[in-house]
């Protein structure tokens, strides 16, 4: 470095010394130091998912807490509000400190990161590139390397390590295992070799953990290779290499012929010895990045001091080191903001975007743009954030359009021709791809791209018991303890993984995505360091072998409803009280001296909790259906006296809310309005429980195979059919079906103040033949036409994520209980504590934000679009009814006012979003204050179709407002 170049850094490193001293919330991967003890660093750690996950405190936990007096790593044990869980780099201990002892040094960022400038931005970015600087210092004796250093600079000490892809003979591969031999300086001064599976160690590691307890099958080589040696908090590991490598082979070469890709046939997966000179490494641009702790080599290897170990004629001979620590680093993140500006700032200045909305989009991104009728592919040119608005590009017309991105799927997640076995739209930052010869394609309709990428049967397998290398694990220990026996007594022969030149473009068939162009294409760094513009369909996105284990996993880990067939199954032949056919087909009760499924309807201390609330089980005391003697399950509810409904109480909490019902004949004047009709008989059209004669084709489960009703299934569903007929809220409907006794459909009204007001929700559900001991299952009819869930535990696939149907873990008292939960119970759970104000909270891992500014504004954004797709979900309703329910949802929307009443207020909230900003104080205790610019766009059309319905059906209103709100 020139005098000149020394004293402007000196500068710098001066002025950075001036400035304030940065506080900030702390995040997985974040560099701290102790503000008490500069110079201490750390990083805010990611423990493994299976002991726990602690980063920070607003981390979700799903797993309880672990006992004090059972901790044994400290991160372990739950953390509090303002804690982080460190792990020191020198001294190697981990420990759980409050944010306020700690300083932001560095913050870690990847190609494809999203970020804000602060927590309560509503603009995201998404990082394009990073620059990193460091210090450096030698990693056995300290000295420092003046000035800070850049990627350019330096190489890895390590030629290669897990993850990174290597290519032999037109394959891809993908380390997965390797085997390491270290040298270990003991305190005496005395060298011995380690060999072991996996990457453990680095150069200048320094502690008495650096020499483990041998595992089994091991013990005599470690004892050859040590000697006498035993743990001593002064062993310092001098150097590592890795002697046997494991890949994985993913896919082969697109540019070749069928014909010549046949032929080359799926390479070894141990590399080893003189072999390992045929590999080529190609590594990430993520990887090629500093961070605090890696060692490096200086590309300059005259500025790099060096240490000399051993003696000479010893068995290990002299050693010298010159690897360096990354002791501290500044990264400059470059950004590209939602609304098309590019930016370089400093890492320390923005936050990591941990809870991206499903409609957030970038310039560059290809999405689908949908309504009820079309489905159009588009290229994301803008996005104005706070208005949730977007100018897209149609990719047929080349128009510009400005769309809300209430309107665009991101992700390609619905059932688009095009996408096969790939996930997503497009390509992202940070993609590895294969590049098809011209006049060549992928196979895929644009905007999707298809991916490439097989694993073997044998890189899925786990290790042995007890920590014990299985299968080709235990094989390649076996050739890595060869390798260092051999190396014991004489010189072993080992390649050199080989790295491309400068001008070498044989394997400019590869390459990173590192950039999305404005015209649909993408950006591609080939191996050579050129960079070429592509469009989709000359692509094929490589499936990564790391990303297909954690996908494996992650299915692995779903809950699996068939689990719970046959849990409790007890025979009922010898229940009571149940329904049978008698030998002229009609239901008759029949009774035995026997207990029954032992249901309590008690309503005193046998209460059931579900989620956070606590809901009790059926009503006690004998109810109309209990004293009449019926020839069936059909004239018992046909009979049904209309003595008042028997409350619904959860604890304190009083029934949900009745719904502001507008009768017919005062449809015109705003202030007629009832929570209860004075007369049953005035709503007779709105039965909140019947059984209907058979179920209806477009049921969930229509073409299951009918359950095999048990005596105890039977008696079980007299109860819940009394419970049902009786008990049920005034805004949700049950219709049973005599030919499919083990089918339900269900209609439940959003609450008032919720973004689910006035819309209906439609749930089909089975009872396999193990009921009531196993729960029902729900099917949710999901209306949003692939734009998002409309709500966090209603699954656009029809999931209902909820603790008391077994399909969200819960606590025993939370879960299905055939003696303490009903049918009802799961009906009512679902009105009132899924379909709340505001339901961005239902995912566990939100709750802790809820008061946050994140939280906030995430919340209020997942309102509205719940808002929006819900007045979606009564256009469908009318358009396309539920069968079985037509009458229902005539009467309820047409004749009773309540569509009249949802184009008024939609209109009104329209109207007063426009006359305001967004930075008006808003009433805080409506579920939809204002909308924004997007949330108007969709919300104006669904209103349009649904001021057409009224039309249609004589509404004066709409008929006479279509004209003058249709802005």
């Amino acid at each position: 470095m020139s005098t000149e170049v020394g004293m402007q850094s000196q500068a710098k490193d001066a002025v950075e010394s001036l400035k304030p001293q940065r506080r900030a919330k702390l995040y997985q991967e974040d560099i701290v130091e102790l503000v008490d003890s500069p110079g201490t660093l750390g990083l805010v750690m990611h423990i493994d998912m299976y002991l726990g996950p602690q980063r920070c405190w607003h981390d979700a936990e799903d797993l309880p807490p672990i006992p004090d007096d059972e901790i044994v790593d400290p991160l372990l044990r739950t953390l509090k509000q303002g804690e982080v869980g460190i792990s020191f780099y020198t001294k190697g201990t981990r420990e759980i400190l409050p944010e306020s002892k700690l300083q932001l040094v560095d913050r870690s960022y990847q190609p494809g990161d999203l970020l804000k400038r602060s927590v309560d931005d509503v603009q995201a970015g998404v990082v394009t590139s990073i620059e990193v600087t460091g210090l450096l210092e030698h990693t056995i004796n300290g000295q420092e390397i003046p000035g800070w250093r850049s990627t350019d600079e330096t190489e890895c000490d390590l030629e290669v390590d897990m993850g990174d892809y290597v290519v032999y003979d037109d394959w891809v591969g993908q380390v997965i295992e390797m085997f390491d031999e270290a040298v270990i300086e003991m305190g005496d001064g005395t060298l011995v070799r380690l060999p072991e599976l996996t990457a453990r160690l680095s150069v200048g590691e320094k502690g008495a953990h650096i020499l483990p307890t041998p595992m089994p099958g091991m013990h005599n080589l470690f004892g050859f290779l040590t000697g006498n040696a035993r743990p001593s908090a002064q062993d310092t590991v001098l150097s590592v290499r890795r002697t046997v490598l494991a890949i994985a082979w993913l896919a082969v070469n697109q540019t070749l012929s069928p014909e010549v890709a046949s032929a080359r046939q799926r390479p070894q997966r141990f590399w080893h010895g003189p072999d390992l000179a045929k590999l080529t490494l190609v590594r990430r641009r993520a990887e090629q990045t500093m961070r605090v702790g890696d060692r490096v080599l200086l590309k300059n290897a005259a500025e790099m001091p060096v240490s000399v170990h051993g003696k000479e004629g010893a068995q290990h001979g002299l050693i010298e080191v010159r690897t360096l620590a990354l002791k501290r680093t500044r990264t400059l993140v470059n950004v590209l903001w939602q609304d098309g500006k590019r930016e370089c700032l400093d890492a320390r200045d923005t936050v990591p975007y941990l809870n991206p909305d499903e409609y957030d989009c970038w310039p560059g991104d290809h999405v689908f743009w949908k309504d009820d009728d079309n489905k159009r592919p588009a290229v994301v040119q803008s996005v104005e954030a706070a208005e949730r608005t977007a100018v897209i590009r149609f990719n047929d017309t080349d128009k510009l359009e400005l769309a809300s991105v209430l309107e665009l799927d991101p992700h390609g997640t619905t059932d688009w021709a095009g996408i096969g076995s790939h996930e997503g739209l497009g390509l992202g930052r940070g993609d590895f791809v294969f590049i098809h010869p011209e006049g060549a394609n992928n196979g895929a309709l644009p905007p999707s791209v298809p991916r490439i990428g097989e694993l073997e049967p044998w890189v899925r397998e786990t290790t042995g018991l007890n920590g014990q290398p299985g299968s080709w694990r235990r094989e390649m220990v076996m050739l890595g303890n060869q390798i260092a026996t051999r190396r014991s007594s004489d010189s072993v022969d080992e390649g050199r993984i080989r790295r491309l030149l400068p001008g070498d473009t044989s394997l400019n068939w590869f390459g990173e995505v590192i950039d999305q162009c404005l015209d649909g294409t993408v950006k591609v760094l080939l191996p050579d360091s050129t960079a070429v513009i592509l469009p989709l369909w000359r692509l094929t996105r490589l499936y990564d072998g790391l990303e297909q284990l954690e996908d494996m996993w992650d299915d692995g880990s779903d809950d699996d409803l068939d689990s719970l067939n046959g849990i409790g199954a007890s025979d009922g032949a010898d229940s009571a009280g149940f329904w049978a056919l008698d030998d002229n087909g009609h239901w008759v009760e029949e009774t035995a001296d026997v207990d029954g499924d032992d249901w309590s309807t008690d309503n005193e201390d046998d209460r059931m909790s579900i989620e956070v609330e606590r809901w009790p089980s059926p009503p006690s005391g004998p109810t109309p259906l209990q004293t009449a003697e019926p020839d069936s399950v059909v004239s018992v509810l046909a009979s049904k006296d209309t003595q008042d409904n028997v409350p619904v109480i959860v604890d304190d909490i009083p029934s949900p809310p009745a719904i502001s019902v507008t009768l017919a004949n005062s449809a015109q004047t705003e202030t007629s309005v009832v929570t209860e009709p004075a007369n049953l008989e005035e709503t007779s059209q709105w039965k909140r429980f019947e059984v209907l004669s058979s179920a209806p084709a477009d049921h969930a489960f229509f073409t299951s195979a009918p359950a095999h009703p048990s005596r105890t299934f039977l008696a079980r569903l007299s109860k819940e059919y009394k419970v049902l007929e009786s008990s049920l809220p005034d805004t949700i409907l049950v219709r049973a079906y005599e030919d499919r006794t083990d089918l339900l459909r269900s209609m439940i009204i959003g609450p008032d103040n919720t973004p689910y007001q006035d819309a209906p929700f439609v749930i089909d559900w089975q009872l396999d033949s193990n009921f009531p001991h196993s729960p029902p299952i729900a099917h949710f009819l999901s209306w949003t036409n692939g734009n998002g869930r409309v709500n966090p535990n209603l699954y656009e696939e029809g999931k209902v994520c909820l603790s008391i149907l077994g399909t969200w873990a819960g606590d025993k008292n939370e879960t299905w209980n055939a003696a303490r939960s009903s049918l009802l119970q799961c009906l009512i759970s679902i009105q009132g504590l899924v379909l709340v104000k505001e339901p961005w909270f239902c995912e566990p891992a939100y709750e802790k934000l809820r008061g946050t500014e994140e939280g906030i504004i995430n919340s209020r954004l997942y309102s509205e679009k719940a808002y929006v797709l819900s007045r979606g979900f009564v256009r469908r309703a009318l358009d396309l009814p539920p069968l079985g329910l037509e009458p229902d949802l005539k009467w309820f929307y047409y004749n009773n006012g309540t569509l009249d009443k949802i184009i008024r207020d939609s209109s009104a909230l329209i109207q007063s979003s426009k006359a305001s900003s967004a930075d008006d104080e808003l009433d805080g205790e409506l579920a939809i204050p204002r909308l924004t610019g997007g949330g108007i766009i969709s919300l104006e059309r669904t209103l349009n179709k649904l001021r057409a319905l009224a039309a249609d059906h004589s509404d004066p209103y709409a008929a006479g407002s279509s004209s003058s709100t249709a802005s």
